[in-house]
């Protein structure tokens, strides 16, 4: 079996998996806030995060800000990038009563 049809197959079970527990899964995932966000992300992976919440899947989701201000020439623009990503999250169905949004910099650890 190729590594393409074994992906397939691993992907397929897991399926399976979530569609017939979601609550025993748990999802991270995020994105840096170093610019507004596109259809390449709504196609990418936030239509993904909305299709998993609404199954039940605990999600949660971070705006990975303290990493744009340690790899970026500046950071003029992060606050409007994370203000305008989660106002496109809430636009593309993330709903904040069963996902978790939130910036790395809101992490006192």
């Amino acid at each position: 079996m190729d590594s393409f049809a074994a992906t397939r197959s691993r992907v397929q079970g897991l399926e399976g998996r979530i569609n017939a527990d979601p609550e025993r899964f748990r999802v991270l995932t995020g994105e840096r806030p170093t610019g507004l966000l596109h259809l390449g992300h709504y196609f990418g992976t936030i239509r993904e995060r909305v299709r998993l919440q609404t199954l039940g899947v605990e999600t949660f989701v971070i705006l990975a800000d303290y990493q744009v201000i340690i790899d970026r020439d500046t950071a003029a623009n992060v606050a409007v990038n994370v203000r305008e990503a989660v106002l496109d999250y809430l636009a593309a169905g993330l709903d904040p009563a069963r996902t978790t949004v939130f910036t790395h910099s809101a992490v006192p650890a």
